[in-house]
């Protein structure tokens, strides 16, 4: 490239810059006389904004999964694409110039009003055929194979500052570790200079291997307590369940990690040591599973994976007493996700009927997406 090129650009990108200046001094010296534009007021925009409210309410209330009366977990997009499209829709109306005529503006609720009939028809009028099925994944390597959960507060914050209240639990079983100090069951920790954000829950290769429940502390403290790892290649259900004020069975604690049932580590410093969630809003990470995200940042470092499988993965919003803990691990809890403390859940017990590789959770608002090498394996009868 020439010199003669090089300078025409350059002037180019001066004469831009003084331009962009002028600009700026225009519209500082204009501000004080700068008028709002008026609220555009129309009925179809009071329609589109009614069809909205309805329809956040359908899918926040309809129940998503095989029986009777419910919808599949695949229908709950329709009504998420429609309420896109009539907020883009409510935008046009307001801003486009020139304004959608009269007959566009009316296919536009047409169509919101066809998505929810589409939704609608969808109910299942009898029991769907499942395939009673566990979910493998195969998380060895440098994170090619997960379970990414997205990312929500809610997996995160537990209530205000000082005063949060959660269980975490699901089962897990361990068939291969991914050759990393750690194998990563589920989790949203992240760690930075001077704080710690989140939780994990994980086998450790320490003392013959642990299991530990790692989380953030305010004051930039870290907690971890761990207990000796049961063997391998045998489904265990693994809990945490933690509370700043104390727990409901022993005030005195603020920790405590269940395996099977059974109460095998406690943490106390109540009222001394809380647990953050302050800096989640800094993070980009989602919650995943077989495996998790180093650091912050962009550069999506992965790793500490495993191979095996998971199932009846739950999260609540308050420390759960003994009677339910005992409930969970004996299968006689019943989740249905209509619960007031229940974060979320996913079972992974029955293969999707639709795609493999996305698995709403029963509350309805998060879905889990599956990445690289995995596969539903049917279980027999009676298993």
């Amino acid at each position: 490239m020439n010199a003669k090129y090089l300078n025409r650009n350059l002037w180019y990108c001066i004469g831009c810059m003084i331009l962009v200046l002028q600009l700026m001094a225009c519209t500082e010296e204009t501000h004080d006389n700068y008028t709002v534009a008026p609220e555009i007021k129309d009925v179809y925009i009071d329609r589109l904004d009614a069809l909205i409210i309805e329809m956040t309410d359908l899918q926040t209330n309809s129940e998503y999964g095989e029986k009777k009366g419910q919808y599949p977990a695949e229908s709950r997009a329709i009504l998420t694409d429609a309420i896109d499209a009539a907020n883009r829709a409510v935008l046009l109306i307001k801003y486009q110039n020139p304004s959608p005529s009269e007959s566009e503006k009316q296919r536009y609720v047409d169509n919101v009003r066809g998505a929810i009939d589409k939704f609608e028809a969808m109910v299942r009028t009898e029991d769907a055929e499942t395939i009673p099925s566990e979910l493998f994944v195969d998380g060895r390597g440098n994170g090619g194979s997960y379970i990414d959960f997205g990312r929500s507060e809610e997996y995160v914050k537990f209530g205000t500052q000082n005063n949060q209240s959660f269980t975490i639990e699901f089962w897990v079983k361990v068939t291969q570790g991914g050759g990393k100090d750690q194998n990563v069951f589920l989790s949203t920790y992240i760690g930075g200079s001077g704080w710690h954000n989140g939780w994990m829950m994980y086998w450790r290769n320490s003392s013959g291997g642990i299991y530990r429940a790692t989380w953030g502390e305010t004051g930039g403290n870290i907690c971890e307590p761990s207990l000796s790892a049961p063997e391998d290649g045998e489904w265990q259900h693994f809990l945490f369940v933690y509370s700043d004020t104390g727990l409901p069975d022993s005030p005195d604690l603020r920790a405590k990690l269940y395996v099977n049932g059974e109460v095998k580590t406690t943490e106390k410093n109540v009222g001394s040591r809380y647990y953050n969630s302050s800096n989640f809003a800094d993070n980009n990470k989602p919650m995943t599973a077989f495996g998790r995200y180093m650091r912050t940042g962009d550069d999506n470092l992965f790793e500490e994976g495993f191979a095996g499988y998971m199932k009846n993965i739950r999260i609540w919003k308050s420390a759960k007493n003994d009677t339910y803990i005992q409930e969970s691990y004996k299968g006689t809890a019943e989740v249905t996700g209509k619960e007031g403390d229940l974060v979320a859940a996913w079972n992974f017990t029955t293969k999707p009927s639709g795609t493999t590789s996305e698995v709403l959770d029963l509350t309805g608002r998060h879905t889990a997406k599956i990445v690289g090498t995995y596969k539903w394996e049917r279980v027999a009868e009676g298993q």
